[in-house]
Parts: structure tokens; C-alpha cells; sequence
């Protein structure tokens, strides 16, 4: 009770160095957890969580062969994936032993289209005052392979807010030849609704024209993130989205039948592999390498990995400022709790209350426990406290800072703070234990001149007893000549 009740009246002596080493054990303690844990989760994103990511990979032209296609010239169609330069991929891909079916693929064939009769393409896109016969029309035709590809659709996500989407159904005796998606912003222009229909015509041939019926209106949720120059120059507001049974219906993919086809015939081809983790995808990047593909033009990607990758940016910015910032903590606050640890034990007015304890008959240990106390109530509480409310606020930190990446603090990350901490507080607290410890004998007097040295004290001792003879004899005098006057 002693010590305790000690060590509670050294802290409220000194409130200010009491509160300030609570506040930077707190501060310290909080922005450790949650910098660490935006630090682990970085790792983490980049280690197992990226492996284990649904990959994807896809074989396109590469930015430099993009860049020879024209929105304004039907000849460089001759750049695109087709079925022709596809064919020794999917070979590669079976040869690997993937099963190439609508479940682990992903196609779309993309052709530009004219507007027929009172049909208006909406104005917003970069094709000028050139003629449908210089780009096929204003119009963007794209057919999904199924709804795999719907989902992939580099133009855009869609959100449908009429009617229904697309039918896939390939086991139908009668499959949808004629169904359309068309864009909210395209049907208020031309005045259609679901069931309505329309006509558009050909991009190779004006002449030859397609009756489409509104299937649903869409609008889109996310950017365009689209590579083909083509597809680029032109308003995504005018894209018309069928299944792939209304893209062959209307015979815009010849190549099924004709490897000759060439100019706005020709579509773009675009098919997405499912690989399973990027593992998987590593691997037949490497398979694809020592068959000498892909070939001069294009280039091997994973648009998913890429996706995820870009994703992570706004957290690889955060984990860099949040390792620097943990690093700044611990060394800034690690050297002021020093520093006000050692000025609470290693002040005039401590070794004045060391030597009076110690000529009261305190022991050194009991001092030494009274001050690792008061380290221990100065930190502990508020090391929890940081502890806490570090591992609740880490995961909401995330989602505010790091595009909602999930930062929350694991079991690990806690117990290897816990011992850390308690071990920190224990070396602090021993440190303060030890000032009794190295507390000399011969300063027990020595505070500032209030107790004074040993010498003085032999000086004044003398002193006082030189009085005191003094003082003795003059009374003894005195005494004499009472006694005579007397007589």
C-alpha cells in the first residue's frame, strides 16, 4: 500500500509529464496498429490474395499494332484478332488440357454500323464530318458470346432498367435471332421502347440492312476501358449489344465461312480465357513462350489481373505513406518516453525524496518498485486503450483511404503487438527501477544545499559545538559573580 500510494502521488505531482506520456503512448500505440495493419494487408494483397484471384487471359493486339488501326480506314481491320490468328491459341490452350466452352471463355465480335431511314446515331464521338463510307457508320455492333462476356464488356458495365438482357439459351429450337440492348440515352433519341423495333444497316454495304427488336435498355455503371481505335472514336451511348445467334444471323461474321474477309467485314475479335489463379496464368504464359507465341503484334494479358493490380494502387500509395509514418512513431515516440520516463527519476526532487526514504528505512527495492510503477500506471492503460481503438479503426481506414480494401487487424498482428508492447513497458519500467539503484550514499545530503555534503555537515557539527562551549563557560562567569555580590 505503501508503494502504490507513492507512486499515485509522484504521478499527480507532476500532471503535465503524466499526461503527455499517457497521450504518446496512446498516439503511438493507435497509429502503430493501423499503420502495421494497412502495411500486413498490402502484403497480403500482393502474396495469397493475388494468387488466388480468378484469372483471365486474353491474347490482343499489342498498344503499338493499335495504333495502326483508323476509325476513318477500313483497311487496317487487317491488325484485328480473328478467328484466323486465334486458332493456334485455342490449340495451344487445349494442348495444355483447358476445355474451351462458354464456362472458361469469354467472346465478343465488335463491327461498326449505319443508322437507316429516321435512325440517328447521338453526337459526342470523334469521327468528324467522315462518311459511313469512310467508317462504317456511327453505330457500334457488338454480339456476347454469353453472359460471361457481358460481364467482361470493356466498353462499360451495364445496368439494364427496362426490359430484359440478353438470351443465351443455345439449346433453344428457336434461339432470339433479333433481340437488342440499346442505351437509355439512344432510345429517347429515336423514340423507341422495349418491343419496338428498328433497322440498321451494314457497315460494309448501306444496301444491306437488319431488323432488330428492343430487348431491353441499358445504361452503363462503369468506364470505357476499350483499346481498339474503332471502338474508341465512337459515342458508347450508340452500341448495339445482341447475343451471338443475331450477330451470325445477320452474317457479320464471315470468316465462319470466308478466311478472306477483310475491311469493315472484318470484325474485332476479342476472347478472354477463364484460368483459374495466376498461378495457372504463369504458367501458360510460359507454355505460350516456348511455342514462340504470341505472335509479332500481340501481346499476352490477364485483364483481370490487371483490374485487380490497378485496384490496388490507392493501397500501395497508403502502405508507403503508413510504413514511413509506423517508422516515424516508433523512433520519435520511443525516444520521448524515454526521455520522460528518465526526467520523472533522475530530478533534484527525486533524489530528495530517494535519500529521505532511505533515512526512513526504505529499501532500494520498494523505491525501485514505486517507480515501475508509475511507469506502468502512466502506459499500460493507455497502451490498451491505443490497442483497441487502433484495431477497430483500422478496417474503416481502409475503406476510406485504400478504394475499400479490407485492412483489418488479424490475430497475429494483435499478439505480436501485445508482447512487443508489454515488453516495452517492462524495459521502460526497469529503467526507472534502476535509479535507486545508482542512488549514492553521499548524496543523501547533497540536494541543492537544503541537506549539504558530508564535509559540511561535520563543519556545521563542529560549529555548533564550539557555541555550545562558548555559551557554558559565560554562564559559569556569571554564576561566579552572583555569588560574590551575595557574600
Amino acid at each position: 500500500m505503501f508503494v502504490l500510494s507513492n507512486a499515485w502521488r509522484a504521478m499527480t505531482r507532476s500532471k503535465g509529464r503524466t499526461a503527455l506520456t499517457a497521450f504518446i503512448t496512446l498516439a503511438v500505440t493507435f497509429g502503430t496498429v493501423a499503420g502495421l495493419a494497412i502495411v500486413q494487408e498490402h502484403t497480403t494483397a500482393h502474396t495469397t490474395a493475388y494468387e488466388a484471384q480468378a484469372a483471365t487471359l486474353a491474347v490482343r493486339p499489342s498498344a503499338a499494332t493499335w495504333k495502326k488501326v483508323s476509325a476513318t480506314d477500313s483497311s487496317t481491320t487487317k491488325y484485328y484478332m480473328t478467328w484466323n490468328t486465334y486458332t493456334p491459341y485455342a490449340t495451344m490452350m487445349q494442348t495444355a488440357g483447358m476445355t474451351l466452352d462458354s464456362t472458361s471463355l469469354t467472346v465478343t465480335e465488335t463491327v461498326p454500323a449505319r443508322t437507316t431511314g429516321k435512325l440517328k446515331a447521338l453526337d459526342g464521338d470523334s469521327l468528324g464530318s467522315a462518311s459511313d463510307d469512310a467508317t462504317g457508320g456511327k453505330l457500334l455492333w457488338r454480339s456476347f458470346g454469353s453472359e460471361n462476356a457481358v460481364k467482361a464488356n470493356d466498353l462499360g458495365s451495364l445496368n439494364i432498367t427496362d426490359g430484359k438482357s440478353l438470351s443465351f439459351d443455345t439449346q433453344s429450337s428457336s434461339p432470339d435471332t433479333t433481340g437488342a440492348l440499346i442505351s437509355a440515352a439512344f432510345a429517347k433519341a429515336n423514340d423507341l421502347a422495349v418491343g419496338d423495333t428498328f433497322k440498321v444497316a451494314a457497315a460494309s454495304s448501306a444496301s444491306t440492312t437488319i431488323e432488330l427488336k428492343v430487348r431491353g435498355i441499358y445504361q452503363y455503371t462503369s468506364e470505357s476501358t476499350t483499346e481498339n481505335p474503332v471502338n474508341a472514336a465512337r459515342n458508347r451511348e450508340n452500341v448495339i449489344y445482341t447475343n451471338y445467334a443475331t450477330f451470325s444471323a445477320a452474317d457479320l461474321d464471315p470468316q465462319a465461312y470466308d478466311s478472306s474477309a477483310a475491311g469493315w467485314k472484318l470484325p474485332d475479335l476479342d476472347v478472354v480465357f477463364s484460368v483459374t489463379d495466376a498461378s495457372t496464368y504463369k504458367t501458360l504464359v510460359s507454355t505460350f513462350k516456348k511455342s514462340k507465341l504470341p505472335e509479332s503484334g500481340y501481346v499476352v494479358s490477364s485483364p483481370s489481373l490487371e483490374k485487380y493490380t490497378k485496384s490496388l494502387e490507392p493501397l500501395d500509395a497508403l502502405a508507403s505513406q503508413a510504413k514511413n509514418g509506423v517508422i516515424v512513431l516508433l523512433v520519435v515516440g520511443g525516444v520521448l518516453l524515454l526521455a520522460l520516463v528518465m526526467l520523472g527519476v533522475w530530478t533534484p526532487k527525486r533524489n530528495d525524496e530517494i535519500g529521505m526514504a532511505l533515512i526512513s528505512g526504505v529499501s532500494r527495492g520498494r523505491l525501485g518498485w514505486q517507480f515501475m510503477l508509475e511507469v506502468i500506471f502512466t502506459t499500460l492503460p493507455f497502451y490498451v486503450i491505443g490497442l483497441v481503438a487502433g484495431a477497430f479503426a483500422a478496417k474503416p481506414i481502409g475503406v476510406a483511404l485504400a478504394s475499400g480494401h479490407a485492412t483489418a487487424v488479424t490475430s497475429g498482428l494483435i499478439w505480436q503487438m501485445v508482447w512487443c508492447g508489454l515488453g516495452t513497458i517492462v524495459v521502460l519500467a526497469i529503467l526507472a527501477a534502476l535509479r535507486p539503484v545508482f542512488f549514492g550514499a553521499n548524496a543523501v545530503f547533497a540536494s541543492e544545499g537544503d541537506w549539504g555534503t558530508v564535509s559540511e555537515a561535520d563543519a556545521i557539527n563542529a560549529a555548533n559545538e564550539t557555541e555550545t562551549g562558548s555559551n557554558t563557560t559565560t554562564t559559569t562567569d556569571e554564576t561566579d559573580d552572583d555569588a560574590e555580590a551575595k557574600a
